[in-house]
């Protein structure tokens, strides 16, 4: 076994140890942990959205409901809906609608171990304390954020967004609102271009140790080929210019407008967000969350529209040449970040995500089996120097293993 195998098993059992204390013992922190403890700790919310400014000094809670919503769904962490009646010093009334947001509960110690790793909490966490209001991203108001590093704990209390509309990850998303999303991308990567924000420095750069041990991960006879691939990829991936991702970036993780103008559009669930190459919020985005047919047909163009809208927010040098390049780059990476997790079938931290990742998995293998059938294997020869011909094998392979692997049972 390699020393970074080694590495993991014992840096996870340690967190496994964290996570036990941490949910046998409760350890009580500065903010609630879940819906339950926030709906009896009304005075600490009172006193953080007074802090805020949401609420008044001197107004007066008349109602205060905590109502736990989504619950069961995939891919969600623990959440609940937080109404407010409120009379102001002035004696007018006001209704205040957010959503509270916590870490998913540990109810697999191996998985929550993982999720705490990955620093899902920390990262959601500083995007909310230090982006938020940023008139340049498209995202939620907030109004508290903050995260427990050592036990994973997660506390946000942000904005609910009324009167938008959710697009299901299976119907996938339509033409018309993909130009939302790719607007909303180059808006936010255009912000940190290829420049050093203070705003950004609680983004950690993710190690090659960390790749080098995803690319272990791989199995069968294709495993050393998919590797490299993967480590030059990702190297691709850190090369300048880059920028702040949303990294999560599915339509699953969009709310859009109403089709009767209410609402508008946000990213949301930012716990994978990192710095690299703009091109994979992109790419993850066209591969996963549109039908082949709609990315097929429209990919281009929008690619087209988010390069002008790059330039149109100030960034220079950037070609269209370039970005087809890093598109195509960012897409080979989607595949490997996606095959892992659907190959071994795991998920982290909840039974619900496994269900979800069982329910979409179909529609995603088939989604990138579409791209593979698209993969120019002349041009990733001459960008990688790795045979053409094994590429097309080993895909052909890995794609049967997905199939296999995601098929309804």
């Amino acid at each position: 076994m390699r020393a970074t195998q080694l590495l993991f098993r014992l840096i996870v059992g340690l967190l496994m140890a964290v996570a036990w204390i941490d949910r046998t013992l409760r350890v009580p922190l500065p903010f609630p942990r879940d819906p339950k403890q926030l709906l009896r700790r009304r005075r600490w919310c009172i006193g953080v959205l007074t802090k805020a400014g949401l609420l008044r000094r001197g107004s007066q809670v008349l109602e205060f409901a905590v109502a736990p919503f989504k619950t069961g769904e995939a891919f969600r962490s623990q959440c609940a809906r937080v109404d407010l009646r409120v009379a102001n010093p002035d004696g007018s009334e006001v209704r205040h609608a957010l959503v509270a947001k916590f870490a998913p509960p540990p109810n697999n110690l191996r998985d929550h171990a993982i999720f705490i790793l990955q620093e899902n909490h920390k990262k959601e966490a500083g995007v909310y304390q230090h982006l938020a209001g940023d008139p340049h991203i498209a995202m939620p108001a907030a109004y508290f954020a903050a995260a427990h590093g050592p036990s994973g704990n997660l506390c946000l209390l942000i904005e609910r967004m009324e009167g938008g509309r959710e697009v299901s990850e299976r119907q996938g998303c339509p033409p018309e609102l993909c130009e939302l999303a790719v607007d909303a991308f180059a808006s936010l990567h255009a912000a940190f271009w290829d420049r050093s924000d203070p705003r950004t420095d609680f983004l950690a750069v993710v190690p090659d140790s960390a790749i080098d041990f995803l690319a272990e991960l791989f199995q069968g006879p294709d495993r050393a080929l998919f590797g490299e691939l993967l480590r030059q990829v990702w190297r691709h991936d850190k090369q300048a210019p880059t920028t702040v991702l949303h990294g999560d970036a599915r339509v699953g993780n969009m709310l859009f407008p109403g089709s009767d103008g209410s609402g508008r559009f946000a990213l949301i669930d930012w716990q994978a967000a990192r710095k690299g190459k703009g091109a994979f919020d992109l790419a993850y985005f066209l591969v996963l969350s549109c039908d082949p047919t709609v990315r097929r047909a429209h990919a281009e163009r929008l690619l087209d529209r988010y390069h002008a809208a790059l330039l149109a927010n100030g960034v220079q040098g950037y070609g269209r040449e370039t970005l087809g390049d890093d598109y195509r780059f960012a897409c080979l990476l989607t595949l490997a970040f996606v095959s892992l997790p659907l190959l071994s079938a795991e998920s982290s931290a909840t039974d619900a995500n496994a269900k979800g990742l069982a329910d979409l998995g179909e529609v995603w293998a088939q989604r990138m089996a579409a791209l593979v059938q698209d993969l120019d294997f002349a041009w990733i020869q001459a960008k990688t120097g790795l045979d053409a011909g094994q590429l097309q094998t080993a895909f052909a392979r890995s794609n049967r293993r997905v199939a296999e692997q995601t098929a309804p049972q």
